[in-house]
């Protein structure tokens, strides 16, 4: 069952339930007093007909004819009976020529002197009073003053006023639950807007939930909403991861393409480097990026640049060109992961070799305003790149040559690892007429 029709459905039971007790509590005090002012009526007129009794010696005597016009009429529907101790009738008025249950009249008992009774029986409604009065002789009398009146019209008001309370009560349900319904379809509104924007991600059509909440759903939208933003960032972590490792195992294989039969070590050399890589890259996909240096890391920066640069030398044999590696009597430690370093390096070293003409050159250099840090530079004599391609080389996918082989993700990855640890790439015009890459490492102390 939907939210909606549970909240409708409540609503309509408690509305009964509450509107039947109010109906009935209603119904109940209209008919107490409408029995009261019947009651009240008919006791003036009991005390109407006492006024203009008289107690002849034993007898007691009232006018034929009363100033009450109904009580004349037969068909009035509004009868006097005066009866004495021994239920005889003393006096009946003329509208009482038709009235059919005087026997029930006589059959009740007599009431205690002063003593009122207020009631309905049949058709009717009545009122009697018991009275004394002391005759000529001293002796008390006892007469009982019996009024009744056509119980039609009273009946008659009671239904009319059952009809337009419950119809009334009626219409305001019907009316409440309309309201009910329009206010729960403007409560829940924030829950349907909710379902769209989820229908909306899950078929593709968006990646976040937009669009402004009540404050108690807030709470949820973000949560979702980070959810997915990790999920989806999870997720780009594995494309980018896959086209990496694609990227980084192409120098090993290009150099393995290169052994011959005999260069078993340099094999092995290559065969753990892919490892390395594989292992590598698929821990980057299932970890969060760093938000800096991770304590105790360590890397022989200068190791590995001459291992990447025998490698590399190796891969590119066939081409005339010279690498050029400073000469560094000290091991200089980076702050940085190894295979962070080898992925940086790699590609920033295999980029020379592809575009520079004949020579790349790696150098370091430490400044005094900067003692924790050395500049790594990186040149080459190729074309270079101009201020517009220097802004777009680092886009993963974008590439500017497509001569050479490659899938535009190298620069794009080298800066997603620098990125990590809170170091710029900066490219320009190098020394040898080409590219320049610099890039500032933290030293490990």
């Amino acid at each position: 069952m939907s939210l909606t029709r549970r909240l409708i459905l409540s609503a309509a039971v408690l509305m009964t339930f509450f509107l039947g007790l109010t109906g009935l509590a209603l119904d109940r005090a209209f008919v107490n007093s409408q029995l009261a002012g019947q009651s009240e009526r008919l006791f003036i007129r009991v005390f109407n007909l006492l006024s203009v009794a008289e107690l002849d010696d034993i007898t007691l005597s009232l006018p034929r004819f009363l100033r009450e016009d109904r009580f004349n009429s037969r068909e009035s529907g509004l009868i006097g009976i005066v009866l004495d101790a021994k239920r005889q009738s003393a006096w009946e008025s003329q509208s009482s020529e038709w009235f059919t249950e005087l026997e029930w009249l006589r059959a009740k008992p007599n009431l205690a002197a002063g003593g009122e009774e207020f009631g309905a029986y049949g058709d009717y409604v009545y009122q009697r009073n018991g009275f004394v009065w002391e005759d000529a002789t001293g002796h008390d009398r006892y007469f009982e003053f019996w009024v009744l009146e056509d119980a039609q019209p009273f009946k008659r008001s009671i239904q009319t006023f059952r009809r337009q309370l419950w119809g009334g009560l009626g219409a305001v349900s019907l009316a409440l639950l309309l309201v009910m319904f329009l206010v729960t379809a403007w409560g829940l509104k924030p829950l349907r807007q909710l379902t769209q924007h989820l229908n909306r991600i899950r078929t593709g059509d968006a990646d976040q939930l937009i669009g402004q909440y009540p404050k108690e759903l807030t709470p949820l939208t973000d949560s979702l909403n980070q959810l997915l933003k990790a999920e989806q960032n999870q997720r780009e972590r594995y494309r980018k991861a896959m086209a990496d490792l694609a990227h980084s195992l192409k120098t090993p294989l290009a150099l393995m393409r290169t052994l011959s039969a005999g260069d078993q070590a340099v094999l092995n050399e290559q065969v753990d480097r892919m490892d390395q890589i594989v292992r590598y890259q698929l821990q980057r996909a299932v970890t969060d990026a760093r938000s800096g240096p991770v304590l105790g890391q360590r890397c022989d920066l200068h190791a590995a640049v001459t291992r990447l640069g025998k490698a590399l030398e190796k891969a590119f044999h066939s081409e005339d060109k010279v690498l050029d590696l400073p000469e560094n009597g000290t091991t200089l430690f980076v702050a940085m992961d190894s295979n962070d370093v080898l992925e940086v390096l790699g590609n920033l070293i295999e980029n020379g070799f592809k575009y520079g003409r004949s020579v790349i050159s790696v150098g370091y250099e430490q400044r005094t305003e900067e003692p924790n840090m050395v500049l790594v530079h990186i040149d080459d004599d190729g074309p270079g790149l101009s201020e517009l391609a220097r802004e777009q080389v680092l886009t993963r996918g974008k590439r500017f040559d497509t001569i050479q082989p490659g899938h535009g993700i190298g620069l794009a990855m080298v800066n997603d690892i620098l990125a990590s640890y809170r170091v710029e790439l900066n490219i320009a015009n190098g020394p040898l007429g080409g590219a320049r890459f610099s890039l500032t490492l933290p030293i490990a102390r």
